[in-house]
């Protein structure tokens, strides 16, 4: 499922809301996201460009690997089939 998470921001044209990215990843993505561009929506909540989210999802899958160990017990599938479907 993680894998079909992360192939689904490879494709995905729409920005996401930083809170959206499951809480797994988001300390990831956080750190990809140094010195690139971050916007607010209308609640003020910080977005990602989709160009972004998609090349990071390139660089976890074919570039470095996931940069952190990840025990199945931590992965919540609900969320990720949530953010798919977000």
């Amino acid at each position: 499922m993680l894998r079909a998470y992360l192939t689904h921001l490879l494709t995905d044209p729409r920005d996401k809301a930083l809170q959206d990215v499951p809480a797994l990843l988001r300390a990831s993505v956080e750190a990809f996201m140094q010195g690139k561009t971050v916007y607010h929506d209308a609640q003020d909540q910080p977005m990602i460009y989709a160009h972004d989210l998609a090349a990071w999802a390139h660089q976890v899958i074919h570039v470095s690997g996931l940069e952190y160990p990840v025990a199945l017990a931590t992965v919540d599938v609900e969320s990720l089939r949530q953010a798919m479907a977000a």
